[in-house]
């Protein structure tokens, strides 16, 4: 073959910068699985620029390039030339074969076919239990040509070997005379073996819109094809606004191993046949049961790697839905139970953002992944979003489109179609789809309920010092649960406090008809250890478990804190506007008293600078602490944890503004710990419109326990009754 290792060279040089410069990441899985022997690689087929990519991939990866067969239309003049150049062989190519499996048994080049015979846009791969593709308006099986030519490359290799054993020269002269090998190079072919390697590519996300490419052929070249011009949106947007690509390589199937184990083929072996040409092995029955057979197994090896991602899970689940009306909460919850079965089932091809923390789907703080997929649902007339539901348009889901236009016209349906053939993956989002909203809520309720004890036990277990941890009742997080209430309440403590602090304030309200949960804050209830590592994102993260829990238990939520607690309060409402009946802030700190705090940034500085140099001598970690209840507060307190809540603060007064729930701002009037201004300027600082101040006369911090409790517990009924 004609390949040019210099233009392979610019090519490479040239992906390179075109891959760093629009934001693609291709991330490689498995390769190094793959033999030092002769490899056919299989890969599923969605975009044109495969046939680019993959020749790139194998190289970076394997150190090794790949020839490819192409389709014969690319073939003719010079661009004809160039393809050859690169190592394509053409499909109408009279010595295709001998090409190919002169590359297998010399091991000059790994191969790379698309068994599928053309791009796969809607995804649809099996039809009634069967692989199945789109072939010019018929569904029809894969190509079994892969298969064939592995396996016949391996079937001249078993046989050069029984010749040799029989010192057959003539023979050996003929078969090498056909392949194009020297004789002389027996040896090396005869030490080879050939393998299939099956690879997948899954794309993420895949959108399609008009783009700066689509835009520039559009300028230069009239009357685009409506193929060319879908391709170009779809390939266009993947390379403009930066895509995933997931290149998975699968386990290495031997090509020897079927030749063994059939006694149809051996005795082929036996003959005096030669087989040189395609048509004397392609319809010989035991031969082509083989490699009809290693289609099917290379086809499950493809599709069963498909790296699953949110658009999957969104896809398969919105259209499956047998209701025109889904509550966003109820969507929101069957993908959130369908990545922890995910998790559980043991699928390895995730992408990485179903490795991360899943919660935040239910928090209803912004999730990109969530709104990227239903703002592009909306923009294409799917769905509509109306007071927190989704209503699906049915004759967009039911409509039959173009095979070549499905990729803009119903994007929802090609991702659902990717994940079909991973069967333990659709049955279990099957079986969750047959699942009431009401088992839905209450899963998630009991998951997070079990969740926060498990983070308190392994904390607790983790950080406990005898003689100076509190005991487990004091630090645990609480559920106050009023069966037939529809209204509750999200209590959080403050810094460096526990649950038990804000306990007085959660019995008074349940006792008065009002679900309770007290959250714990990470880091708090434990040691002051585990408040030392403990970041501001923690905290927040433990009031959103709160609020995932109280959302599935009754319509009407309200959150409150005390101190660190009532900012941690107002950050949730701020983040999610609307999602809150009320915010009670009691005591919350916008500037401390305390001096110390103002140099904890330089003290979490000089520390760093200890560390670096290995010397514990001159660290200032832990501040002693003098709380008003001993019996629950840390009596250390941790100079980062003190960093920590000036970031929070600071955040906190910037987010101000977004907050619009009714707010009760409750400050005590001489407040020690929080400068007494805080309350003041929370309260011109709040977005609402309807918001409350009240001053309590108080000389002291802790105003849920002391004498000023009552009044404190009485406005903040007062607050809840009136909103």
């Amino acid at each position: 073959m004609n390949i040019s290792n210099a233009l392979i060279k610019t090519i490479m040089v040239t992906l390179d910068a075109i891959m760093k410069a629009s934001g693609t990441d291709i991330r490689i899985h498995g390769a190094g699985s793959v033999p030092d022997q002769p490899i056919l690689y299989v890969v599923n087929h969605f975009t044109r620029m495969e046939t680019i990519l993959m020749p790139y991939v194998i190289k970076k990866s394997i150190k090794k390039y790949p020839i490819s067969l192409a389709d014969s239309s690319f073939f003719g003049g010079k661009m004809g030339d160039l393809m050859e150049r690169l190592g394509a062989v053409s499909t109408a190519n009279p010595s295709r074969d001998a090409l190919l499996i002169n590359a297998l048994l010399t091991d000059s080049n790994p191969v790379i076919v698309f068994p599928e015979g053309q791009m796969i846009k809607d995804k649809k791969i099996i039809e009634k239990g069967k692989y199945m593709v789109y072939n010019t308006g018929i569904r029809r099986p894969p190509h079994t040509g892969a298969g064939r030519i592995a396996l016949r490359s391996q079937f001249i290799r078993e046989e050069l070997q029984i010749l040799r054993d029989k010192g057959d020269v003539s023979s050996i002269a003929k078969i090498a005379a056909h392949f194009g090998f020297d004789p002389a190079n027996l040896d090396q072919i005869l030490q080879k073996e050939t393998y299939i390697v099956p690879i997948n590519i899954t794309y993420y996300p895949v959108r399609a819109r008009n783009n700066a490419i689509s835009k520039l052929v559009n300028y230069f070249i009239n009357n685009i094809p409506a193929r060319f011009e879908e391709e170009m949106q779809i390939e266009g947007a993947m390379l403009m606004d930066g895509v995933d690509i997931d290149i998975n390589f699968g386990k290495p199937i031997p090509m020897k191993n079927y030749i063994t184990a059939s006694v149809g083929v051996k005795k082929m072996l036996a003959d005096n046949n030669l087989y040189l040409y395609p048509g004397e092995l392609k319809y010989v029955s035991p031969f082509k049961k083989l490699y009809i057979g290693i289609m099917y197994d290379y086809m499950d090896a493809i599709y069963s790697m498909t790296t699953v991602n949110h658009d999957h899970l969104f896809s398969y689940i919105l259209a499956k839905y047998t209701k025109t009306k889904i509550c966003e909460a109820d969507f929101k919850g069957r993908v959130f139970l369908a990545v922890e079965q995910l998790r559980a089932s043991g699928l390895t091809n995730c992408h990485t953002t179903l490795d991360e923390k899943q919660f935040y789907l239910l928090t209803d703080d912004y999730h990109e992944k969530y709104e990227s997929f239903i703002k592009a649902a909306v923009a294409d007339n799917f769905i509509s979003l109306k007071k927190g539901m989704i209503i699906k348009n049915r004759k967009r889901f039911s409509k039959k489109y173009d095979f070549h236009a499905i990729r803009i016209d119903n994007i929802i349906e090609v991702l659902k179609n990717e994940i079909e053939p991973l069967q333990n993956l659709t049955k279990a989002l099957n079986r969750l789809m047959m699942l009431p909203d009401v088992y839905i809520r209450q899963k998630i309720r009991k998951h997070f309920i079990e969740l926060d004890k498990q983070l308190f036990e392994k904390d607790y277990q983790q950080y406990y010092i005898r003689g100076e941890s509190k005991p487990k009742n004091i630090g645990a997080p609480f559920f106050l649960k009023r069966f037939f209430s529809k209204k509750g309440v999200i209590l959080i403590h403050g810094y460096m406090a526990a649950p038990e602090e804000i306990r007085p304030l959660a019995d008074y309200l349940y006792k008065r008809g009002y679900s309770v949960y007290g959250a714990r804050l990470r880091g708090h209830g434990t040691a002051p250890e585990d408040l030392a590592s403990s970041k501001w994102q923690k905290w927040y993260d433990s009031a959103s478990r709160a609020y995932i829990i109280m959302k599935n238990c009754g319509e009407s939520i309200a959150v409150g804190g005390f101190s660190t607690g009532a900012g941690i309060a107002l950050l949730q409402a701020a983040n999610k506007p609307g999602r809150y009946a009320g915010v009670i802030s009691i005591n919350a700190p916008l500037k401390l008293q305390n001096i110390s705090s103002k140099f904890s940034s330089m003290f979490v500085a000089w520390n760093k600078l200890l560390s670096k140099i290995n010397t514990a001598k001159g660290k200032m970690e832990f501040i002693a602490n003098e709380p008003e209840n001993p019996h629950i507060n840390y009596l250390r307190n941790p100079v980062s944890g003190v960093n920590e809540l000036e970031k929070l603060m600071n955040l906190v007064e910037e987010r101000l503004k977004y907050i619009k729930d009714p707010t009760l701002i409750i400050q005590g009037s001489h407040d020690p710990v929080v400068n007494p201004k805080s309350g003041h300027e929370i309260y011109e600082k709040l977005g609402a419109r309807q918001k409350q101040l009240v001053l309590i006369d108080a000389d002291h911090h802790g105003i849920l326990r002391g004498k000023e409790a009552e009044q404190v517990n009485t406005k903040v009924l007062e607050f809840l009754r009136n909103i």
